[in-house]
């Protein structure tokens, strides 16, 4: 009789998994183009695809290790959207043995964005400058890790980084460090389903033949059920590497608001995935903190793919 209760349990839970795994691949709109293809289309491995991608990431880690030039222009702003600092610079960046190094050269710079004893006065713009322009020699690798797994160090800036990462390349992924808003961050999960349209379109993009995938939070739920305001993902159709994300994260809470916008463009070449640019402007209202309105963009060039 237990054996047979517990067979019975079994069954009925896996049952109601499934159910609960069918809501996000009901809840996918298909364009008139991708339903034309349909046949070759299976929504559920497509979906799972995006949740496994590590092409974005990849590309993060390519920008990383691959000699190439950037330009990067930095911006902040007070509150009443003035600009009050701002810095120009170009990089050339090398590699020898697995260790990365940049020459720096400051093209302008204006406002008060560092101490006299040459801190940032930003958490942003120190946190902008250490992910894209260190100025150490770094070991780098082209080898893909979790991002969740990496080794967080010690203090608040190093878990801030940690958590900008999360965001910047696990986009609707849960964020279980940061409270109250990391499980929002789920766009996948049964739980946020009911709170946004998903859809697949075919396009073309740059001369390339491309999935759209795009998930947008419904206008009718209240703001604080979601974070994610929308995310675009552009796919290679042949390779599914990603050619463009863009998204939009909002919050707001008596502890703590954010808004923030990505987008990043990367270029398959030779059959390596680089980043062509970066753009990010976000705002920040931590507590205890002198709230913070930062914009840049980065523009990558001349990549060298030898190792």
């Amino acid at each position: 009789m237990k054996i047979a209760a517990i067979i019975s349990f079994s069954f009925i839970s896996t049952f109601l998994i499934a159910q609960e795994e069918e809501k996000i691949y009901n809840s996918v709109q298909l364009d008139t183009l991708t339903i034309f293809a349909e046949n070759e289309f299976d929504i559920k491995t497509f979906i799972q695809r995006i949740k496994d991608d590590t092409t974005f990431y990849q590309a993060f880690k390519n920008l990383h290790y691959y000699p190439h030039k950037a330009l990067g222009n930095l911006w902040v702003y007070n509150k009443r959207e003035k600009e009050k600092a701002a810095e120009k610079i170009s990089i050339i960046q090398h590699l020898e043995k697995s260790y990365m190094w940049q020459d720096r050269k400051t093209i302008s710079s204006s406002g008060k964005l560092r101490t006299n004893k040459g801190k940032y006065r930003f958490i942003t713009a120190e946190i902008y400058y250490d992910i894209f322009f260190p100025s150490d020699t770094i070991p780098v690798s082209t080898e893909i890790t979790n991002v969740k797994d990496e080794t967080v160090g010690k203090g608040k800036k190093s878990k801030y980084k940690h958590d900008l990462k999360l965001m910047m390349f696990n986009p609707g992924e849960d964020i279980s460090g940061v409270p109250i808003v990391g499980k929002k961050m789920s766009i996948f999960d049964n739980d946020m389903v009911k709170y946004y349209d998903y859809k697949v379109s075919i396009i073309n993009y740059n001369g390339i033949e491309c999935y759209q995938f795009s998930c947008v939070a419904k206008p009718e739920h209240k703001e604080y059920k979601t974070v994610i305001k929308y995310l675009t993902t552009i796919f290679n159709k042949e390779t599914m590497a990603v050619l463009n994300r863009q998204y939009s994260m909002r919050y707001k809470s008596i502890l703590f608001q954010f808004d923030v916008k990505i987008n990043v463009r990367n270029e398959m070449r030779h059959g390596t995935i680089i980043p062509l640019s970066i753009s990010y402007t976000g705002y920040w209202d931590i507590p205890f903190k002198t709230q913070e309105k930062i914009a840049f963009t980065i523009t990558n060039s001349g990549y060298t793919l030898k190792d």
